[in-house]
């Protein structure tokens, strides 16, 4: 049950609506659509708030697969985008849609300081949407770098970003769905407590990382696909360099598995 604002006299969940309602545009609402709890909160809400909107889910080839099927099955009216990979102009052979092991090839291999897979897979797919009002499911207790983020609603470039659970705390997300009786993504239940993309640099820190475990041994024909692109990369290239940065990254190991491990490691 969440409690009472005592400024307000209302609850979360009956501020997170009045903020909805109250910046609704007439063209109504861009809502991104992960199918995470946070995301099937904030449709919710966005439902009892009554107010247009169009959802769009970026579907980044490397998600699990439970994920795509609870979006298709309990959020159908959510439009799924596929990756396009953008590329400065002297490279134009290189655009267009193209998977993320393809991308591997191009841009090299994703680190947790270099990410390139969240531009190309995630927000590039619908950065050309004309709807410049988002709501978004981001929340102040999932990262130091979202609490650093500015509160709503927030200017960012040609988007007006609005964040109606930013101060939301877990339970409070898992008590407005259990109340309201919403459907979510089974890997909850089976002890994933996020539900973002099944290869991930942020998975990879230490040996014998536990949720790096899990990822692989759920879905191995993904990491499989993943680690023969990796193992492309390494025999057709002996320096990689990044298109868009200039920069060069030297290929320091000699054997495949050490530059792999290497890789899942962190370093």
């Amino acid at each position: 049950m969440q409690q009472l604002n005592l400024i307000s006299g209302k609850t979360k969940e009956e501020i997170a609506i009045d903020f909805i309602r109250q910046y609704e545009p007439p063209e109504g609402y861009f809502f991104g659509d992960s199918g995470g709890k946070d995301s099937t909160a904030l449709r919710g809400l966005i439902i009892e708030s009554g107010v247009k909107y169009k959802g769009y889910y970026s579907a980044t080839g490397i998600d699990p697969p439970e994920v795509v099927q609870f979006i298709k099955k309990y959020h159908q009216e959510t439009i799924i985008k596929r990756p396009y990979l953008t590329m400065p102009k002297k490279y134009p052979e290189w655009k267009g849609t193209r998977s993320f092991f393809e991308m591997l090839q191009i841009k090299g291999f994703p680190m947790r300081f270099a990410r390139w897979c969240c531009d190309d897979l995630k927000k590039n797919p619908t950065r050309n949407i004309p709807l410049n009002h988002r709501l978004l499911g981001l929340r102040t207790e999932e990262s130091s770098m979202r609490r650093l983020r500015k509160d709503n609603p927030e200017k960012f470039k040609k988007w007006m970003i609005y964040k109606p659970i930013f101060h939301w705390l877990e339970w409070e997300i898992w008590d407005y769905i259990e109340n309201n009786n919403l459907p979510y993504c089974s890997l909850y239940d089976e002890g994933f407590d996020r539900i973002g993309c099944v290869v991930c640099p942020f998975l990879c820190h230490g040996e014998n990382n536990p949720k790096l475990v899990m990822h692989m041994e759920r879905w191995p024909k993904i990491y499989f696909a993943f680690e023969k692109a990796m193992k492309k990369l390494f025999d057709n290239y002996l320096c990689h360099v990044n298109p868009r940065s200039g920069a060069v990254n030297f290929r320091r190991e000699t054997d495949f598995d050490e530059f792999l491990q290497n890789w899942y490691l962190g370093k």
